[in-house]
C-alpha cells in the first residue's frame, strides 16, 4: 500500500521485491556537537537496506527548541518507502520516524509554549513560518521547512529536536502508544475526511485501504456522524474496519455491486484512496455520487486518464491530500480526547526490534500501526 504522507516530496521508485534487515551497532554524528551530555541510541536506515541501530550526540535545542525524549514513535508504511529510497541510493542515510510521543527534556531560551516534563505529541512537519505557503496557513505545503524522520532525525531514537511551534500537549495520562500515531495517521485523516473531504452528518464516505491511516479515517468520520463503507483486501484488515466503526466492509472484487447495495442511487459523498493504485483511483471516482468529493492521499505512478467530463458532470471534485497542518493535528488529538479517535496499535516494541517490525509491516502481518519504544515499554 503506498505512503499517505509526506514521503512524497522525496522519490516514489520501489522495488517489489525487498531482502530481510539486520541489526547492527554503529556510530554516527547527526545532531550538532555543542554541550553534549551522552550519547543517545537510534535507528538509521543504511544503503544496502541495513537498518542500523546507532550511537549519536543527544541533541541540544536551538534558541526556540525543544528537544523531546522520545515515548512512543509510530511506524508508517512511508517508513518502508524511505528505507528503500535509501536502499536504492536515491535518498541519504537519515533516522526515521514521523509519529511522535514523549517528555519535554531540554527547551531554548527563547521557547514559551512549553516547559520541561510536558507531555506532547510532535508534528512532523517543520515549516519555516515566513515563506508563501506558510504565510497562508498552508504549512503541508512549506518551501523552505525540514521534515523530522526525512530530512532531520526522526522518532525512531531517544531524543528529537522539534520547533517549539510544531508541539501539542496531550492529555496526563493519555497512552503514548495511541497518542504517537496522532501525527500522522491521525492527522492526515483528518485533513482527508474533514479538511479536505468536508464530511459531514448523514454523507456517505467510502474509505479505500485500512491500514493505520484508513482505519482512522473510518473513526473520524464515524465522529461527524458519517456513514462508512470500507474497501480492504485483506480479512483481518477488514474486520478492524468494522471493529473502527465501519457500516460495511468489503473486498475489492465485490465493491461495486456492494456499494450499490448500501447507497442505493445516492452515491458517495466522500471517497478516499489511501491505497494509491490505477484500480483504486478508478474505483474511488467510479462510486461518486452528484457533488461528491474524490480525495487521494497515497502516491502513485500510474497514470490515470480523467475527462474533463468526469468533473464538470454532477459538479464532482478530484483533491489532493499532502501531508498535514498543525490545524489537523489539533483537531486529532482533541478527537482522541474526547474518546473518537484511538488509533489502532496492533504491535509494541523495543526500539532495536525495528528491523523486524519493518519486515513484518512489508509483509502484511501488521493490521494498523505498530509503535516502537525507545525506552521502557510501559513509560
Amino acid at each position: 500500500m503506498a505512503s499517505p504522507c509526506a514521503s512524497s516530496r522525496f522519490g516514489t521508485g520501489l522495488k517489489k521485491r525487498h531482502r530481510g534487515h539486520h541489526c547492527v551497532v554503529d556510530r554516527q554524528i547527526v545532531f550538532r556537537r555543542a554541550s553534549l551530555v551522552r550519547d543517545v541510541r537510534a535507528i538509521r536506515f543504511e544503503a544496502g537496506g541495513v537498518v542500523k541501530l546507532v550511537q549519536v550526540p543527544k541533541p541540544e535545542p536551538g534558541p526556540e527548541d525543544v528537544v523531546v525524549q522520545v515515548l512512543a514513535a509510530g511506524v508508517c508504511r512511508t517508513d518502508l518507502h524511505l528505507l528503500d529510497e535509501v536502499k536504492a541510493g536515491t535518498h541519504p542515510p537519515l533516522i526515521p520516524g514521523h509519529e511522535i510521543a514523549g517528555r519535554v527534556a531540554t527547551i531554548g531560551a527563547d521557547v514559551y509554549t512549553a516547559k520541561v516534563g510536558d507531555l506532547v505529541g510532535v508534528h512532523f512537519e517543520q515549516p519555516c513560518g515566513h515563506c508563501r505557503q506558510c504565510r497562508r496557513q498552508r504549512t503541508n505545503l512549506c518551501e523552505d521547512g525540514t521534515t523530522l524522520g526525512f530530512d532531520a532525525p526522526g522518532g525512531y531514537a531517544e531524543f528529537v529536536v522539534a520547533k517549539q511551534t510544531t508541539i501539542l500537549p496531550l492529555p496526563p495520562n493519555f497512552d503514548v502508544a495511541s497518542a504517537a500515531p496522532l501525527g500522522c495517521s491521525g492527522a492526515t485523516a483528518y485533513r482527508a475526511v474533514v479538511a479536505l473531504g468536508q464530511a459531514e452528518e448523514g454523507d456517505v464516505v467510502v474509505i479505500i485501504g485500512a491500514g493505520g491511516v484508513g482505519l482512522s479515517a473510518v473513526q473520524i468520520s464515524k465522529a461527524y456522524n458519517a456513514r462508512v463503507f470500507a474497501i480492504e483486501p485483506r480479512e483481518e484488515a477488514g474486520k478492524a474496519a468494522l471493529d473502527s466503526g465501519a457500516d460495511r466492509a468489503v473486498g475489492p472484487g465485490e465493491a461495486r455491486s456492494a456499494f450499490r447495495d448500501f447507497a442505493a442511487d445516492a452515491g458517495a459523498d466522500v471517497a478516499i484512496d489511501f491505497v494509491g493504485t490505477k484500480s483504486t483511483f478508478d474505483l474511488g471516482r467510479s462510486v461518486l455520487g452528484p457533488g461528491g468529493r474524490f480525495v487521494a492521499v497515497a502516491q502513485g505512478r500510474e497514470t490515470i486518464d480523467v475527462a474533463a467530463s468526469d468533473l464538470v458532470n454532477g459538479g464532482k471534485a478530484y483533491l489532493g491530500a499532502y501531508s498535514s497542518t498543525m490545524a489537523d493535528f489539533a483537531r486529532a488529538i482533541s478527537l482522541a480526547e474526547a474518546g473518537r479517535l484511538r488509533p489502532v496499535v496492533a504491535r509494541r516494541a523495543p526500539l532495536a526490534d525495528a528491523a523486524d517490525v519493518l519486515d513484518d509491516l512489508r509483509a502484511g502481518k501488521i493490521v494498523g500501526r505498530a509503535v516502537l519504544f525507545p525506552g521502557p515499554m510501559d513509560p
